[in-house]
C-alpha cells in the first residue's frame, strides 16, 4: 500500500510499507498468539452494525469528503454488513451496488497473488524456502550479495532489491505490456542480504505472479479465477480490464471530485495491483480467511496452510510486526491491543482498507472512489475503539543515561524513499529524533523499544555484530537503514552557512561522489549532475532505455537523464540534444524540481518575485520561492524574492534546494 501519490505506481498513504523465517532470519521470537479469545467484544447484531457504519458516514467530515464507497464487516461466518455510500458517478448520481459496483483493489490484489503462491505450495509445486531461480524460466536478477533469494521473501518484502517500485509516465498507455517483459525491463539488483530488512515490495508481488505462471504454465488471471474466483463464486471480479468491468466499474476521482479517465497499470495484467471486485466479492474471500481457507463446500487453501500464512513473519520487534506471507500491519495504533493483520491499496482515485481479527473470526473492507479524503483509515479506527476499546496500559519508561543511549545515535535513511530520514540523537533519558519536518521526544520502554509523547512505537534492529543498523518508526512500509558515518569534508566546516543541507544531503545518498573529500562548495552544477542528483535523492528506479538525446547516449548519467524525460520531468535543448555538460542555471534547475513536484501532485504556490527570471520559468521559480525550496543566497525585500534566476548553480547552492525538496515531500508525514 502507498500513501497516495499521483502517477507513482502504489503506497500506502505515507503516500503514504523483513526476514524469511522467524528465528532464521529476524531472531526474534514472536509470542504464540492465543489460540482462542474470549467473544465477549466484536460486531455480532447485523442491525447494530449497520447503525455504526451509517453513523460514521453521516459524519460531516466524512460527507464532505466522499465520493462513493463500499463497506463489508464480516464475522464469524456470516456477513453483517454489505453496504454502498454516496456515488459510483457523482455527476449521473449513480448509487455505489454492493453486488455490481466494481472497484480497483490496488494492492489488495498482493493477497490473492499470495493466496495462489500458497496453493502451489500446498501441493508442493513451491518451496517456501527454495532459491527462487529455478522458477523464473531463465530470468536472472542481478544478485550482488550471493544470498539466495526465496519465496518467503517475496512474500514478506525482504528481498533486499535496490527498488521495489517502478514510476510510470503520464502517458504510458499500452494495451498489451506481458508481466515478464515488464519484469525483463525493470529487473532490481540484489543490494542487500534478502530477509534483513522489511520494504514493501511491488516488484516481489509481479515476480510471485511470473512465478505463478510459470508453475503453472497458464497466465496469472485464468489461474487467479480459476483457483480462487470461481471457487468462491466472485463473479464480479477480474484482474482484466473487460468491457464488463468498465461498464462496472466506479468512477475514481482527484481531490476535488474531478474524475480520473478510465487508466491501464503496468504491467497489463498486475500481481501487485491489477484486480477489479466488488465488496461482495471481497466478503466471500474474508471469509474463506477467516474460515480455514473455506466457504461453505468450497476449499481455496488449507487450514494449515492460511494458519501458516497469517503468522507472522517479519517484525523489527516482537510488538512491532510487519508481515505475514502476503498480509501487512499498517496503522498498528489503531489496533488496541488486538491481533491484526491486513492490506490496503492506493491507485489514482482508489483507496482500499481490509483488516482480519483471525482470532476473533472479524474482519472489515472499505474502498473509496475518491483521492479527497482518509475515510479508510478514519473507519477503521472507529472500528476498533467501538468493538474493541483500548484497555489503558501505560508502559513505565526505562532509565538509561546519555552514555548509554549514544548507541542509538545516528542518521537514518527511510529504505522506500531516500529523501526522507532520520537523526537520532542521545539525551539525558530519551532519544531525540529530528525529522524533516518535526523533532520528537523517545523513551525506553523495553529492549530495543521506544515510546513518544503520543504513544506511538519505535524499535531498533542490531546486526550480527551487535551494531545498531535499522530503526522503524511512523513510516509503516518500510525500515530506516543507519548511515554509516563519514568524515566531515576539508572544505565545509560546520559553521558553513550551507553545512547542514550538504552534510544532510550527503547522508540522503544526494551527492555524486559520496566518498570524496572535498565538496567543493564554489564549482558550478551541470545539467547532468543536477538531474543524477535528484534521481538518487527521490530513490527513483532508473531508466534501462537509451538515451532520446545524441548527447547523452554512453554518458554516465544518461539513466539518470533519461528516466526524467520519460516522466515529462526533462526537456532536451534541441530535438536531438540536451547539453548534459552544460553548466545548469538556477531557473533551469527550479522548472527541473517543480515538473517533479507536479508530477508527484504538488500545486503552484505563487510567489513576488524581484530581478530577472525568463517567462517560461517564472512559474516554477515562484514556486521555489514560495516554499522556501533554497538557501541564503536568495534576498527578499519589499519587491520580491530575488532567486538570480539566470545565474549559474553553485554546488552549494543545489544543496538547500535538493534537500528542502525532500522536506517539501514528506510534510504531509509530520516526521
Amino acid at each position: 500500500m502507498l500513501v497516495h501519490q499521483p502517477r507513482m505506481k502504489r503506497r500506502k498513504a505515507w503516500a503514504p510499507a523483513l526476514l524469511a523465517t522467524v528465528v532464521a532470519l529476524s531472531l526474534i521470537s514472536f509470542p504464540e498468539r492465543r489460540a482462542e479469545a474470549a467473544d465477549t467484544t466484536g460486531p455480532k447484531d447485523a442491525k447494530e452494525v449497520e447503525a455504526f457504519v451509517d453513523e460514521f458516514f453521516k459524519r460531516p467530515d466524512i460527507k464532505n469528503s466522499l465520493a462513493g464507497s463500499a463497506v463489508v464487516v464480516v464475522g464469524g461466518d456470516k456477513v453483517l454488513l454489505n453496504k454502498g455510500y454516496g456515488y459510483a458517478d457523482v455527476e449521473s448520481k449513480q448509487p455505489v451496488e454492493p453486488d455490481k459496483t466494481m472497484f480497483r483493489m490496488a494492492s489488495i490484489s498482493k493477497v490473492f497473488t499470495a493466496t495462489a503462491v500458497m496453493q502451489l505450495v500446498e501441493e508442493g509445486k513451491i518451496d517456501l524456502d527454495q532459491d527462487v531461480s529455478s522458477y523464473l524460466g531463465g530470468l536472472t536478477i542481478p544478485n550482488e550479495i550471493g544470498s539466495k533469494l526465496t519465496m518467503r521473501h517475496l512474500l514478506t518484502h525482504t528481498t533486499g532489491f535496490d527498488k521495489t517500485d517502478v514510476l510510470t509516465a503520464p502517458d504510458a498507455t499500452r494495451t498489451d505490456y506481458p508481466l515478464e517483459q515488464y519484469l525483463k525491463d525493470n529487473l532490481p539488483t540484489i543490494v542487500r542480504k534478502p530477509g534483513a530488512a522489511y520494504r514493501y515490495d511491488n516488484l516481489a508481488s509481479n515476480f510471485q505472479g511470473l512465478i505463478v505462471q510459470n508453475v503453472t504454465g497458464k497466465p496469472f488471471e485464468e489461474v487467479i479465477d480459476e483457483r480462487i474466483l470461481q471457487p468462491l463464486q466472485m463473479t464480479n471480479s477480474d484482474f482484466r480490464m473487460t468491457d464488463k468491468v468498465l461498464q462496472q466499474l466506479a468512477t475514481g476521482y482527484k481531490q476535488l471530485n474531478e474524475p480520473y479517465p478510465d487508466y491501464q497499470i503496468t504491467p497489463t495484467i498486475a500481481p501487485d495491483g491489477g484486480m477489479f471486485a466488488t465488496s461482495t466479492d471481497m466478503s466471500k474471500f474474508m471469509l474463506a480467511q477467516l474460515n480455514g481457507g473455506k466457504l461453505g463446500e468450497k476449499r481455496i487453501l488449507q487450514a494449515d496452510t492460511v494458519k501458516e500464512m497469517q503468522r507472522v513473519q517479519v517484525g523489527i520487534h516482537p510488538e512491532l510486526p510487519n508481515m505475514t506471507l502476503g498480509f501487512e500491519m499498517f496503522f498498528q495504533d489503531k489496533f488496541n491491543g488486538e491481533f491484526v493483520i491486513g492490506k490496503g491499496g492506493d491507485l489514482e482515485g482508489y483507496h482500499s482498507w481490509m483488516w482480519l481479527l483471525p482470532e476473533h473470526k472479524v474482519g472489515g473492507f472499505v474502498v473509496t472512489n475518491s483521492d479527497a479524503s482518509n475515510i479508510r483509515e478514519q473507519l477503521f479506527a472507529a472500528f476498533m475503539d467501538h468493538y474493541y476499546p483500548k484497555q489503558a496500559n501505560e508502559r513505565p519508561a526505562i532509565t538509561l543515561t546519555q552514555s548509554q543511549l549514544a548507541k542509538f545515535e545516528g542518521s537514518f535513511r527511510y529504505l522506500r524513499a531516500p529523501l526522507v530520514y532520520f537523526k537520532v540523537k542521545a539525551e539525558d533519558g530519551y532519544l531525540s529524533i529530528v525529522g524533516p519536518n518535526s523533532t520528537r521526544k523517545l523513551k525506553p520502554v523495553g529492549e530495543l523499544l521506544f515510546q513518544d509523547e503520543d504513544g506511538k512505537l519505535g524499535a531498533f534492529k542490531v546486526n550480527d555484530a551487535g551494531v545498531i543498523s535499522y530503526f522503524y518508526y511512523l513510516m509503516p512500509d518500510a525500515w530506516t537503514e543507519r548511515i554509516p558515518p563519514l568524515p566531515d569534508y576539508s572544505d565545509i566546516q560546520r559553521n558553513h552557512p550551507y553545512a547542514d543541507d550538504i552534510y544532510t544531503l550527503r547522508d540522503l545518498g544526494g551527492v555524486l561522489d559520496q566518498i570524496s573529500s572535498q565538496f567543493s562548495p564554489e564549482r558550478t552544477t551541470t545539467r547532468a549532475e543536477f538531474a543524477a542528483q535528484l534521481i538518487r535523492l527521490a530513490g527513483i528506479s532508473k531508466s534501462k532505455r537509451p538515451s532520446n538525446f545524441i548527447d547523452v547516449k554512453a554518458h554516465s548519467y544518461e539513466s539518470e537523464i533519461q528516466t526524467l524525460v520519460e516522466i515529462q520531468v526533462l526537456n532536451g535543448t534541441s530535438a536531438h540534444n540536451f547539453e548534459p555538460d552544460r553548466t545548469i542555471t538556477r531557473e533551469e534547475a527550479a522548472v527541473i524540481v517543480y515538473r517533479l513536484s507536479q508530477y508527484l501532485g504538488f500545486p503552484p504556490i505563487p510567489a513576488k518575485l524581484s530581478g530577472q527570471t525568463s517567462p517560461w520559468a517564472d512559474e516554477a521559480v515562484q514556486f521555489i520561492v514560495g516554499a522556501s525550496l533554497h538557501g541564503p543566497e536568495v534576498k527578499t525585500t519589499e519587491a520580491g524574492a530575488d532567486f538570480r534566476s539566470r545565474d549559474p548553480l553553485l554546488h552549494k547552492e543545489a544543496a538547500p534546494i535538493l534537500v528542502k525538496f525532500a522536506k517539501l515531500f514528506t510534510l504531509g508525514s509530520g516526521i
